[in-house]
Parts: C-alpha cells; structure tokens; sequence
C-alpha cells in the first residue's frame, strides 16, 4: 500500500449531504473606506429539505467582541444567487445528492469610531433546523408549540472579524474566502478526500482545525428578536458518536492546517462535522469563520483498484521506481536530457466492468515548497487505457533549480477516473538542479570605507559596481536604521548599464539642517546583486561607517531664591498653611554660551493650573527668570487627595546650533498643612435669657424656651459657615412634643428649644423623667473644621398635690354685703367683710397627672340637687334658696370629699 502524502493539495472536491440546512459561512469583503460587503453561504438539500425553509433574506447582526454589545441591530440580507453544487465526477452521480448553494449579500458601512475595539467583532445568524435524518447528531423535528424542546440542531453561522483602524490608522481586511463545497459521497472503507481550505484576498495565513458544530439557542426557526449574543451551545452528539469519534472512521475525520479534510468511513449515514479557519497577519489573530456541512456515506462505490505511477531516469533500462526517486542534473546537461520518465497503469482496465478502458490524469504537486509545478509536465496529461495497457509520460525540468539550497521534492500523481472520487498513486521525486554559471557582482571602488566629519564638512565617495556576465544590477541601500535624507546624505545613479553601476554617496554634515542629537554614527551599506538567468541570489556590498563630530555645548543651570545654595537640586522643608501664599523665584543661566533659555514649571504628578499655581513661562538668552505665585486656598487644595506637591521648575537650551537638548531642573517640595481655626463656642440661655449654668429641675406645667446662641471668631480670608443642630434628644422615655429648628449662618447663629409637657410624657405609673438634650456648633473650615458641644439635662416631676390645707367653709351669707357671699373651694376673692366678720377661704388639693378635679354637686337637706358645677372654681351663690343646711359632694379621679355648708342671711 502507497503512502498517501499530505502535499496532495489539490483541486480535490468536498464533502456532501442531504438535509434542509447542510450548512455555510459567512464573509466579510472590503470595498474600500468603510465600504464592506457582507456574504452569507447557505448550502439547502433539495432533497430533503422543505421547500417553505428556503429564506428569501436573513437578517444578521454584529456585535462587540468584548462585551457582547449590538453593533448593528439588523443587516437585512437579500437572496440575490442560487445555484447548484457540482459533482468532481459527473458521471458518478445517480442523484442521491442534490444541494443548493443560496448567496446572501449586501453592502454595509462600519465607521471607525463604532468599529475599533481591539478586541474585534462577530457577525452570526441563527437558523433552525438541521436535517433530520442526521445520523450523528440529535436532530428531531420540533412538535408543535414546544418552546422547550431540547432535542433539535439548529445552526449558528459566525465570523470574527478584526476592528477597522488601528492605532488610528485605517486595517483593510478582508475575512478568507473557503472553496466551494462538492456534491461527492463518501464509500464504507474507502479513502476520502477534499480541500476545505481557501484563499485570501490580503495574502493572510490561514489556519485550519476540526470544531464541534454550533447550535442555536432554540429550537424557533428564527429568533423573533434576532440573532442572540455569544455564547451559543454545540450539538448533541448521538451515541456512539462524539467530537473525538465524528464519523466513526478509521482513520475517523480530520483536517490539516492547511484544509485538506480526510477520512476512511466504516459505517453508512449522514454526518454533520464543523471546520474553523483562523485567520493570523504577522503572527497575530485576525478573525475566525465557522463553516458546517455534512457527509453521506453509502455503500454505492464501485469495486475499484488505484492506479500504478513507476519512474525510471532517461538512461535506467527499466522503471524502478515506484514510490520516490531522487534525480540531480548539472547545469551542463542538455535541456531534453533535463528529464524522467513515469509510466501509469491501472488494474480497471483489465476489467470487464470496466469494459476494459480506465481514464488516467496525470499531475504534479509541491511538497517542500510552494509555487506551481505543472510547467513540468508535458502538453497531453491524460490518456485511456485499453485491456490493461500502460501509458508513458515524460517529465522535464527547467534549467534552474525550484529553489536555492537543496533538493526540491514534487509530487506526480497518477488519477483515475473512479466514483465517486478518483483513486490516485503517487510517486515522489526529488530533483537537484544545478543553475547555470554565473560570476557576482564586484566592486570596483572601495568596498570598506570608514570616516570622520566635522560638523559643517561635507564629503561625497564615488561608487563603481561591475559584472563580468554583464547582467543587469540592482543596487540597494541598506542603512542601520535610519532614512538618507534625515541624515544629509543623497545616493545618485550616474550610469546604468548591463553589467555597469557608477554612483555617488554624498553627506553633509550640517547640524543646523539635520538634527544629530539622537545619533553621530551611521553605517551605509550600498548592495548589488545580479539579474542573472535563474534569478539567483548572489549580493555583494560596500560598507561605509561615517561619523560626524559635533561642537560641544555648556549646560544651562537654574536655581530658587528659596535656598542659598545655587547647586541644590531639590529644595524641601517648604510649608504653608491653608489660606497662605507662596511666593519666590526661579532663575535660569547660560552665559558660556549665551544660547537662548525657556524656563517654565511642572507640577510632579499633578496640574499647576488645577491648584491656582501661577508659573509664567520665560524666554531670554543667557539669563532667564520667572516668579511663582500660589495662593492656597480651600478651593483649589484639596488636602484630602494631597498634602506633598513638588513643584519641577526646568531651564532648556535646545535652540543651540545643532539643536543638542540640554537642560536643568530644580524641585521645590511643599507641605500644604490645614488652616489655623478659632473654635466656635455655644451658648445656652434661660428662658429670662441668663446663662443656663447648671441642669433644669422642673415641674410639670412650666414652659420650657432655652435660646442657644453660637459664635464664631474666624473672619479671614472669610467667615466660617456655622451650623447649629441638636443631635440627640433621649430620656428615661423619648422626649415628645418639643420644636427645635436647626440653625446655619455666619458668625453668629441662634436656634430655641421650647417644650410645654403635658401629663402624657408620664407613662406606666412613673411620674418623674430625666431628659438629656445635645446641641453641636459646628464651623465648616476647610480640613480643620471644629465644633462645640452642649448637652443640657431637665428634670420634669408632677406636681405634687396634698389635702392637707384643704377645710372646706361651713358657713356663707349670700346677702349682697361683699362678704362670704357664695360658697366656693379655690380662688376666692378678697372680701369686704365688716368689723366681727370673718372671710372664707379655702383651698382645694391641687390637680396633677395622678389626681384631676372632676365636679362639684349640692343638695339639699331633702336630697334635692341645687348646684352642680365641673369648673374648680365653682361660686355658689344659692339665689332663691331658703337657709338651713346643705350637703355637698365633691368628687377627684382618684378621690371623693362630702361635706355641709350653711346658708345664713
């Protein structure tokens, strides 16, 4: 058994299937700025697939790579081709595959600033279903209003694609373009083989990988809210199938880097497989594309044998060889002795079933390199074979080798015409050519040329470069680095002629035109090589190391008025405060060589401008000078963030001659410190407005008004903003019912607590309560603010009521002579008794939150009721009431009082 060698890139078929979507890709074409044209490929089986299926336009959309984001909602994408995929053998077909290739496309525009993520972008459109008929995959038809159903395949179609620009520069590319698939069906145990690979439009390296197929998220036919964001699930793989077992082979499917796809089935049925290819430009990823088809394998092959390749050397007697040869020419052998001879057979055309005829190509590939080698063979490739005869071809090579520096290795392959892919032998030879004569290039001028030049000099250097064979010259001009021009230096062809080069290499050495600050040495090298017969790479070349010698330059100094010593390249110690300046001066010298200076300032991880820092940038020659002015200030310092600023102050001199950058430079570090605060100072007054010096003790019933009163002393750069609140009110039970309102202002602020408790404050039989009120002063002085704190404590306690001075009169004279003439318990006015008389008084217990007055009521002595009254300070002046005794009934919530009074009159 012949090897099988992975060169056989050729044009060799793809594999085929049947179903509703077989599969297809994407591409991405560019048009020109910001033009693209956006591709989808589907592959439909006519077959199987239903008709209804076939979408007359889909409608993809891009996102961002990195985050997922829509880039483009909705890319309507028109049906605007359909054709038919065709077989590599025709003849071979009985129409058990039949499959469409429908063209999407449209023209879009991505503008730059929507498409320049680094991390790329990807277009995808979701469509479900797959065959059902699939063999290694689960692919039912969905039953009807079945959301969840899980046992479909759906396709997701997808291509990475790089970002436009980068580093602000357009990045024209285009995604890689696959090779049409073929309609060819694979045999049970025979090999197969196709080139899935492609091309690409921008000479990108395209790799290839075998992936598992991606799924859609559902199993709708399309999403009705569009294509979903990445990730998207694979399929399920049907046992005993997997990713590592896709077809059951054996050897199971695979691809080369390069696309060539191979397999040798073992089992009949319908395969789904998926192949990436990635795209690199420089060894960095660009972009990926996905592409999904299918595999029928049936046992429909005909019993078929490989054609025989043998070969033989032009003066061997026999063909020896029939797996590789190795022939090497010398550059003295005529070009119709360049030559090998190979002769084809093939079993078939021995055969009956054949009718004894077999068809046989011929053909040659690259194994080691790249490039086309048909040249090689002859006009006629092909030929028929008749009852087991043999055909002999001849195979010559060029005067010149494929390539410099060993044997090339070419493939000759021997095709027949079997179905449903040609079966094909290989014979590999490897052929050393020896190219023809050829006498390099030499100079004729000096080859090693090393010089020094002042600078203001210039010099020129002639070049002669001649060929014996008198071939045409190229000369080229290799620098270590740097562009001719940017240098002063110019390198003109004279004369040229086949075999003649006479050219100069001028150089002037001017600083004041070229700038030589970077660099004073610079090597040129001057390389000729020949356009001989085979192109063959033969240079030689001139060195010339050139220097420039530069005048020297005193450096400039600079220095504060902030230190004594001139030399002191960084000056700490310096603090100021919030709400203080700075001031001083920096100065910059150069009096050797009286160039001119720029003086100017920076902040050292920090914006001057952002902290009111004010440098003005200086220019003068030999003596340069600026102040620095900075008025620290709550606003433009924030200490919170930064407390250390060094301020870099630097005196350049770049405006010498030959525009050397030279330079000093000084640091000034600061500490900005918090500004200096008087503290503010909180005043409590007594409701008679004197100070409240020790705690409240009070009784239920007075009024409570304490004035608070708070000042501050700070007035410059201005005042502080106070703000007077009370920050806690708590006691043996929350203080109710009180108002304090919260102050705010400038030098002084004033606010009042006022409280009128009621008996309600007293809860579960607890009479007595303590309170504990805290105010807070506080100023807003910027990174040293300050506050003062008062906490006033009041005491509040029921009145305490006794019976113990309460007797009640027995006796009144309601006569109208202003003495005793009513009866009554409490606020009795003053009488005006007479001389004898005696005037009533009484006092009742007092109502507190214990023990209320509720009423009064009187009867007579016949328990008639004559006076009733709620109101403590009842008068009973007992009009139209005869004298005599009367009772009376007085009633407390918690007590009762009965009693007589007489009327007299």
């Amino acid at each position: 058994m012949k090897k099988v060698f992975l060169a056989i890139l050729i044009l060799m078929a793809l594999p085929l299937s049947a179903s509703h979507i077989v599969g297809g890709e994407f591409e991405l074409k560019y048009l020109g700025p910001n033009r693209y044209r956006l591709n989808l490929i589907l592959y439909f089986d006519k077959i199987n697939g239903v008709p209804g299926a076939k979408d007359f336009s889909v409608n993809a959309r891009i996102f961002r790579k990195r985050d997922n984001a829509v880039m483009i909602s909705l890319i309507n994408l028109p049906l605007v081709r359909e054709s038919a995929v065709s077989y590599t053998q025709p003849e071979c077909s009985n129409g058990e595959i039949v499959t469409d290739k429908l063209e999407y496309s449209r023209e879009i525009e991505l503008s730059d600033d929507r498409f320049s993520d680094p991390a790329g972008y990807y277009v995808v459109w979701e469509r479900c279903c797959r065959n059902y008929q699939i063999t290694n995959v689960v692919s039912l038809a969905p039953p009807p209003n079945t959301p969840n159903f899980q046992n479909f395949a759906g396709q997701t179609f997808y291509l990475e694609f790089p970002p436009i620009t980068r580093n602000g520069e357009p990045f024209i590319n285009s995604t890689p373009r696959l090779f049409p698939p073929l309609n060819d069906y694979a045999c049970p145990f025979k090999p197969y083989y196709v080139n899935f690979g492609g091309v690409d439009d921008d000479g990108d390296s395209l790799v290839y990988s075998l992936v598992e197929p991606l799924n859609t998220l559902s199993a709708q036919a399309i999403p009705p809210g569009g294509p979903n964001p990445a990730p998207y699930p694979v399929v399920q793989w049907r046992s005993p199938f997997s990713f590592n077992n896709i077809l059951g082979g054996a050897p199971d499917l695979r691809i080369s880097q390069e696309g060539f796809l191979t397999v040798t089935p073992t089992v009949q049925g319908l395969f789904v497989f998926a192949v990436k290819c990635e795209e690199y430009r420089d060894g960095i990823k660009l972009g990926e594309v996905r592409r999904d088809f299918q595999m029928l394998v049936v046992d429909q092959c005909p019993d078929s044998s490989p054609p025989q390749i043998l070969g033989k050397r032009l003066n061997d007697p026999s063909f020896a060889f029939d797996e590789e040869m190795s022939v090497s020419f010398s550059n003295a052998v005529p070009d119709d002795e360049r030559c090998i001879q190979v002769r084809i057979s093939d079993p078939d055309a021995s055969k009956i079933s054949n009718n004894f005829t077999e068809r046989v190509t011929l053909r040659a590939i690259p194994l080691n390199f790249k490039g086309d080698v048909s040249g090689i063979l002859p006009v006629v490739r092909s030929a028929v074979l008749t009852n087991g005869s043999t055909v002999d071809f001849s195979i010559c090579f060029d005067r010149c080798p494929f390539f410099e520096g060993g044997a090339a290795q070419i493939g000759i392959l021997a095709f027949d015409d079997a179905c449903a892919l040609p079966l094909y032998d290989t014979l590999k030879v490897n052929v050393t050519v020896q190219p023809p004569a050829n006498a390099p290039p030499v100079f004729v001028t000096s080859s090693n040329v090393t010089q020094l030049l002042e600078e203001g000099d210039a010099a020129s250097w002639n070049i002669e470069i001649r060929d014996a064979d008198l071939d045409p010259l190229l000369v080229n001009v290799v620098t270590d680095g740097f562009v001719l021009a940017n240098a002063g230096m110019r390198f003109t062809v004279l004369q040229q002629e086949p075999g003649l080069v006479r050219a100069r290499l001028d150089w002037d050495a001017f600083c004041d035109i070229y700038d030589f600050t970077r660099r004073t040495n610079f090597v040129v090298r001057i390389v000729a090589n020949d356009v001989d017969e085979c192109n063959q790479s033969n240079p030689v070349s001139a060195r010339y190391s050139l220097a420039v010698r530069i005048p020297g330059n005193a450096d400039p100094l600079i220095d504060t008025d902030l230190t004594p010593n001139p030399l002191e390249r960084r000056v700490t110690g310096i603090t100021r405060k919030v709400n203080e300046s700075l001031r001083f001066s920096v100065r910059g010298e150069d009096f050797v060589d009286n160039d001119l200076l720029v003086l100017s300032g920076q902040g050292v991880g920090f914006n001057l401008a952002d902290y009111g820092i004010s440098v003005a940038p200086a220019t003068a020659r030999s003596e340069v000078a600026s102040q620095v002015q900075w008025d620290l200030t709550c606003s433009t310092v924030n200490l919170k963030e930064r407390d250390t600023f060094v301020l870099r102050f630097i005196v350049v001199d770049n405006a010498n001659k030959c525009r050397f950058y030279k330079a000093d430079t000084v640091d000034v570090e600061v500490k900005v410190l918090p500004p200096d605060n008087a503290e503010p100072r909180l005043t409590v007054l007594n409701t008679d407005q004197s100070p409240l010096i020790s705690n409240l003790n009070l009784t239920l019933g007075e009024p409570i008004a304490l004035t608070l009163v708070g000042t501050d002393a700070d007035r410059t750069p201005q005042p502080d903003q106070l703000t007077l609140e009370l920050i806690s009110a708590t006691g043996t039970v929350p203080p109710q019912g009180f108002t304090f309102a919260p102050a705010s202002g400038q030098v002084q602020v004033q606010s009042q607590l006022l409280w009128s408790p009621d008996c309600s404050i007293f809860e579960n039989g607890v009479y007595e309560h303590e309170y504990d009120f805290v105010f807070r002063l506080a100023d807003d002085r910027c990174y040293n603010a300050s506050a003062d704190t008062v906490a006033v404590k009041i005491r509040m306690a029921d009145i305490v009521s006794t019976d113990a001075q309460f007797l009640p009169p027995n006796v009144f004279t309601p006569n109208n002579d202003g003495c005793n003439d009513y009866f009554a318990l409490e606020g009795i006015e003053p009488s005006t008794c007479g001389a004898g008389e005696v005037a009533l008084q009484s006092f009742l217990p007092l109502d507190n939150c214990i023990n209320q007055f509720q009423a009064v009521r009187i009867y007579n002595r016949w328990g008639e009721r004559v006076f009733e009254s709620t109101d403590r300070t009842f008068r009973w002046y007992a009009k139209d009431q005869p004298p005599g005794v009367y009772y009376y009934y007085i009633t407390f919530s918690q007590r009762e009082y009965k009693g007589s009074v007489s009327i007299h009159y």
